[in-house]
């Protein structure tokens, strides 16, 4: 089994919570054709609401993330430039 991304894996819950998101516009929406005109304006701002709430959250864990790895990236680099040639 492969090592997942660390950046999927910090931004997982985060996603999961957009997808849900998409899930309740539908559901928001309802089945039936003829009401989506009537139920679009309600579900569109609860779904807008959703991701944008969750922007701040994948910012802050997608942030520590990469400042990790840039840090791996930036040790590799002084060890290599130190190393006696």
């Amino acid at each position: 089994m492969s090592t997942p991304n660390p950046l999927l894996t910090a931004a997982a819950p985060e996603l999961i919570a957009v997808i849900k998101a998409l899930q309740a516009f539908n559901a928001a929406m309802g089945p039936d054709p003829t009401k989506w005109a009537l139920n679009y304006p309600g579900a569109q701002l609860i779904l807008t609401g959703t991701v944008l709430n969750q922007l701040p959250l994948l910012a802050t864990a997608e942030g520590g993330v990469a400042v990790t790895q840039l840090d791996s990236i930036y040790a590799g680099w002084i060890t290599k430039l130190s190393a006696p040639a």
